[in-house]
């Protein structure tokens, strides 16, 4: 298949209802503008270390340093169905109850992962909650036109429903438009994935060190007599 243009390749899979197949090289470059693609829900104007962020159902796609990893297992099981390979310092979580406080996060990314649940849109509305004002959610999900059609998948870990740009348009304009702007969708060239980057109204503000946490030295809490352990004796 390498002999074809990659077009004719995804043009051939669409007409025949076939799996798009890319060259080892191909699939690299593909890798990594996917990668690229979700980390632009991160808010603009800061590096990835100043911002706290989480890559869901992120299987060996660790991305980033600076990202953490959240997934269903941490190891192998036999129920896993396809999932390939794993990262043993993920947080384990379902997608649709992620154990973080509300407004916590700065930008959540999932490559290929969306498709795996059957309610994609209550998923996002709930990580809306998880979110802070100007925060992003990064999507690559597989345009099922040049993957397979969900209707027949038969593993229970598989494809719980067919997912395209033109579809998720649709889904975004009834679920989503009230919570986030649709900051970025479909700008991937290759066929066999499309790429959305929503961001949660509202204006973004970066973690900040609070006076609760660091007001003030030893020293001055010794001279004001507010040391934890001086109270404690106190009391």
């Amino acid at each position: 298949m390498s002999r074809f243009t990659p077009k004719s390749r995804e043009e051939f899979a669409r007409k025949t209802g076939s799996l798009v197949l890319y060259p080892r090289d191909e699939a690299a470059v593909i890798k990594e503008l996917e990668e690229k693609a979700a980390l632009r829900a991160a808010p603009s104007g800061y590096e990835l270390k100043q911002l706290n962020g989480i890559n869901v159902g992120c299987g060996d796609r660790r991305i980033s340093e600076y990202l953490t990893p959240v997934d269903i297992m941490r190891e192998s099981q036999d129920s896993s169905g396809a999932h390939h390979a794993f990262l043993k310092d993920a947080i384990l979580a379902n997608p649709e109850d992620l154990p973080f406080k509300a407004g916590s996060l700065d930008y959540i990314v999932a490559l290929h992962m969306l498709e795996h649940v059957a309610n994609p849109m209550e998923v996002l509305l709930h990580w809306e909650t998880v979110l802070k004002p100007g925060g992003g959610i990064g999507l690559v999900l597989p345009n099922y036109e040049y993957t397979w059609n969900a209707a027949g998948d038969q593993s229970q870990f598989g494809h719980k429903w067919n997912a395209s740009a033109e579809i998720f348009q649709k889904l975004f304009d009834v679920h989503l438009y009230e919570k986030f702007d649709l900051e970025v969708i479909n700008t991937l060239e290759h066929k066999i994935s499309f790429d959305v980057v929503l961001r949660k109204h509202g204006a973004f503000q970066p973690f900040a060190i609070s006076n609760a946490t660091s007001a003030n030295s030893g020293a001055e809490l010794a001279q004001m007599g507010l040391m934890a352990s001086h109270i404690n004796l106190v009391n």
